[in-house]
């Protein structure tokens, strides 16, 4: 498939794109510490299948993109996790983003993001909004926690798996800390399987692993969007897990309340995750939601 760097905002910026690039775009924005291979081709196929143009990028500090933050940036202490400061926030990887359309010569996206993902294609929904055709934020927020402690905060378990794999990531054991974290964020409806993940983490790493990317730090150092939300006049469908350990169901919800006419795609069962049982469902959602624009 068609790949390269774009050069834009002073840092390199790795793309592939499927499909054929006159059809209608679809940007596909992963989440935190994540690269561009945790868009499988699985997820890809369906929606080319269906006459749309797909881009996966590695955002800035992640996969072959530019790694602006080499050092960890998670402090630890008796009070729990922190985020020590990053020189770039949301904004600048939403300014990412869209500087990747410009440099493709796209003018307009549907905007899909995972997680983190899903807070950029909100900024983009706010801040950009003339370059998005619709926005999907799948298992997101809006930022609420950060200045806004009205929605639920991440389990318990979750900041413990969390803790583990910060142990194994500073011993450079990095495969272990990826399985201590995931089998945290794997809802009850399909078990986590160690094995498989590992094969799809394996590749994920292959094609350029950042330990300490600056991603939580950035989300830290942004605004919440919650009271901003009614501005977004673009079609949305949040999608989100009934059993998220991060950013539970309650900010899904939320994203849905606060963006006008916005639609829920609730996945029952289900952590924050994009189990591979329901890439068919929640594909064919989304590109039923595309063609109803």
């Amino acid at each position: 498939m068609p790949q390269g760097i774009a050069e834009v905002n002073d840092i390199s910026i790795w793309w592939e794109d499927f499909g054929v690039s006159s059809n209608p775009t679809v940007l596909l924005i992963m989440g935190a510490n994540a690269n561009a291979m945790q868009w499988p081709l699985e997820f890809v196929n369906p929606l080319v299948e269906a006459g749309f143009h797909v881009i996966r990028f590695d955002n800035r500090d992640v996969g072959k993109s530019t790694w602006v933050t080499t050092e960890p940036t998670m402090i630890v202490s008796d009070e729990g996790i922190a985020n020590a400061e990053v020189s770039y926030n949301l904004e600048d990887m939403a300014a990412d983003a869209v500087a990747l359309l410009d440099h493709l010569g796209i003018d307009k996206a549907h905007i899909v993001g995972a997680s983190m993902g899903g807070m950029i294609t909100q900024v983009i929904g706010l801040d950009h909004s003339e370059r998005a055709l619709s926005l999907i934020p799948i298992m997101s927020t809006p930022g609420a926690g950060l200045e806004d402690d009205t929605l639920s905060p991440p389990t318990e378990s979750f900041m413990q798996g969390m803790m583990k794999a910060m142990e194994h990531n500073m011993k450079g054991e990095y495969m272990e800390g990826l399985v201590c974290t995931y089998r945290e964020l794997t809802g009850s409806r399909f078990p986590f399987d160690e094995e498989k993940f590992r094969e799809k983490a394996k590749a994920g790493m292959d094609h350029g692993h950042n330990p300490f990317p600056g991603h939580g730090a950035a989300v830290s150092s942004s605004p919440h969007r919650k009271d901003r939300l009614k501005v977004i006049n673009l079609p949305t469908l949040v999608i989100h897990g009934t059993e998220d350990a991060i950013l539970p169901f309650d900010h899904g919800q939320a994203l849905a309340d606060g963006i006008p006419n916005a639609q829920i795609m609730t996945l029952e069962g289900v952590g924050h995750e994009i189990p591979d049982q329901m890439i068919d469902e929640i594909t064919s959602r989304m590109i039923e939601h595309f063609n109803s624009i």
